[in-house]
């Protein structure tokens, strides 16, 4: 129990709480420092249980003239009117907005020192804000101020959404202008160097925070002061990646190109298959390479795996949940979070080389030295995305180009051109490596759309919301041909042979003819299915929604050869060196010989890393 909880500390809180400072207590305090800033998390309760309210405290670097900072969403056309009025009302402060109210997000500053507020609200806040709809935060005095809506209290042992959500408002910290910080950010250290301390230091007493000597006032400049995460942060003591060059790589759908067409291999001696219990779901397919598979879980680690026996090799926490495909390049894996940022790491032992801050995005996609990413925004069919090509070895941009609309899938890369389709089903290619625009294709859909294209033989495929599978030639743009099917087209098609075989929402999956898009089989199956997995004359798949099956299939008669009951919602599979390996949003991760498909014999063994 702390000894010396402050209460001015409950004073700076009971404001913007719509509390009585005198009434309130603070419950279940723990406080620490993440990343080199000082912190408090703590229940704010009344006599009212319904008002009880997790709060979040993390010290600013300096104090800054202002008021209150907020990010409003629907409420904004009530809001910003009577925030002016009140504004007006007390000619001792100024208003400073950016964004447009005729849209669902606004940020508005109720300051003192409109250039401060100016500086506070940059592109890469806004960026950062629009990625977190659940953060509406303030400048409260010296510190970063969030609470979460009114409701129970939390469980007691929910320490990792804690600390996800006190990360969110740390890295804010970091993405703010160095400038604001004065003098302290000339001499500081960079971001990472607390890093490793993070999790040892949240170790606060639980109970009422009447006591206890833990919560003792932190120095007025913390140790680390971050640079803007919006610029590519070596981690402390890493060491520069690789030169990207001839390595192995293993991506979404196989290569950049998302053909999902896979090498054969031989099935490793020894083999039996085998089953791992993650944390959390994994809800993105996993990825093969040099005999290790790097999973990305929901719990925000990315794990990786010995292909041959499922033992974990290695585990990375990373900044959000991660619900993208990891990439591996060149000795490198690449995993971006829900929360934007985008981290390198060693793929030998997971050590992080550099991160970037990216903005919430679909999977990476690494050709020629270059990364590129699709920025996802928070509404798909309202606001326009873009991409943008890294240097693959130090998080450098290259260039970034904006889409003509919304984005919700990744980038698809082949013979030096880049594809992109957007919500409404819009195409567009760039060139790789200037960025230049080589030729756009509209849409008039409004379905939404979500699907990466692939690309084979000069052709570009990509299907709709509507369930149009569509082929474009690659290099000018041209539509080749469009075929319908029953159901939505989220998978992204897989060609092979002359051959485009994809996945619907609800009736199965359908081969086609590459030349004219002329039906030459459907698999019916209610539930949907994953575009095929390829490897020679088979073809592996997964049903979407209930389906939870994963079979394999003869490509050219479209027939079921095996089937594999999952323990629910499956990934896309994933095939190499003669194994299937395949997540599932139970937290499962399962590898199967790809001929028998025969199950693991053993008991499904939990993760420990």
């Amino acid at each position: 129990m702390y000894t010396d909880w402050h209460p001015e500390r409950m004073q700076l809180c009971a404001a913007p709480l719509g509390v009585d400072a005198e009434k309130a207590r603070a419950l279940d305090a723990v406080s620490g420092t993440l990343d080199g800033h000082w912190f408090s998390v703590f229940d704010c309760v009344t006599d009212d249980p319904s008002a009880a309210r997790t709060v979040y405290l993390v010290q600013l670097p300096a104090v800054l003239p202002l008021v209150a900072v907020s990010r409003h969403s629907l409420a904004v056309d009530t809001m910003v009117p009577l925030l002016k009025r009140l504004v007006t009302e007390r000619p001792d402060r100024d208003l400073y907005e950016i964004g447009d109210p005729a849209y669902d997000t606004n940020h508005v500053v109720e300051s003192v020192d409109l250039e401060v507020a100016a500086r506070l609200l940059t592109p890469a806040v806004r960026e950062f804000a629009d990625d977190r709809r659940w953060l509406q935060w303030q400048v409260e005095g010296g510190y970063l101020f969030y609470a979460e809506p009114p409701g129970s209290r939390r469980e007691q042992d929910d320490s990792h959404t804690i600390l996800t959500e006190l990360r969110s408002l740390v890295d804010l910290v970091a993405v703010m202008d160095p400038g604001l910080w004065g003098e302290a950010a000339d001499a500081a250290p960079g971001v990472g160097e607390g890093r490793a301390a993070a999790e040892t230091e949240m170790e606060g007493n639980h109970g009422d925070a009447e006591g206890g000597s833990a919560d003792a006032v932190p120095p007025a400049v913390p140790d680390t002061v971050p640079r803007a995460v919006s610029d590519a942060v070596p981690t402390a003591g890493a060491e520069p990646g690789p030169r990207p060059g001839s390595g192995p790589s293993a991506m979404f759908r196989g290569g950049p190109a998302h053909t999902g067409v896979y090498p054969k291999g031989t099935l490793p001696a020894g083999f039996e298959a085998w089953s791992v219990r993650l944390p959390d779901a994994v809800v993105a397919a996993p990825v093969v390479c040099a005999g290790t598979v790097y999973v990305n879980c929901s719990d925000g680690r990315c794990y990786a795996l010995d292909a041959v026996t499922g033992a974990a090799r290695w585990s990375f926490d990373a900044v959000g949940a991660l619900k993208e495909t990891p990439t591996v390049a060149d000795g490198t894996v690449y995993v971006v979070g829900q929360s934007g940022v985008l981290h390198a790491l060693d793929a030998a032992d997971g050590q992080e080389r550099w991160r970037q801050r990216v903005g919430h995005s679909g999977a990476p996609v690494v050709a020629d030295g270059l990364l590129h990413l699709v920025h996802h925004p928070a509404n798909l069919l309202r606001d326009a995305s873009r991409i943008r090509a890294l240097d693959a070895a130090t998080g450098e941009e290259r260039w970034a180009r904006q889409l003509p609309d919304g984005s919700a899938a990744a980038a698809a890369v082949a013979d030096g051109r880049v594809y992109v389709q957007g919500a409404r089903a819009q195409l567009t290619a760039f060139d790789a490596v200037s960025g230049e625009e080589l030729w756009h294709q509209g849409s008039t859909a409004t379905q939404l759309s979500c699907c990466t294209p692939s690309v084979a033989g000069g052709m570009v495929c990509a299907g709709t919301g509507a369930g149009r599978l569509c082929a474009y030639d690659a290099a000018t743009g041209q539509q080749l041909w469009g075929a319908q099917a029953a159901g939505v087209v989220d998978s992204t098609p897989a060609l092979a042979e002359g051959v485009v075989f994809v996945g619907d929402s609800h009736s199965g999956v359908y081969a086609m003819d590459g030349n004219d898009g002329g039906l030459l089989w459907h698999l019916p199956d209610r539930y949907g299915a994953s575009s095929p997995a390829i490897c020679g004359s088979s073809g592996w798949i997964v049903g979407t929604k209930y389906g939870r099956r994963l079979f394999k299939i003869s490509l050219s008669a479209g027939v079921v050869l095996w089937r594999h009951a999952l323990d629910g919602r499956g990934t896309g599979p994933v095939h190499a060196d003669g194994v299937v390996y395949v997540g599932t949003h139970a937290g499962t991760v399962l590898a199967v010989d790809a001929e028998t498909g025969r199950k693991p014999v053993r008991a499904r063994r939990r993760m420990r890393v």
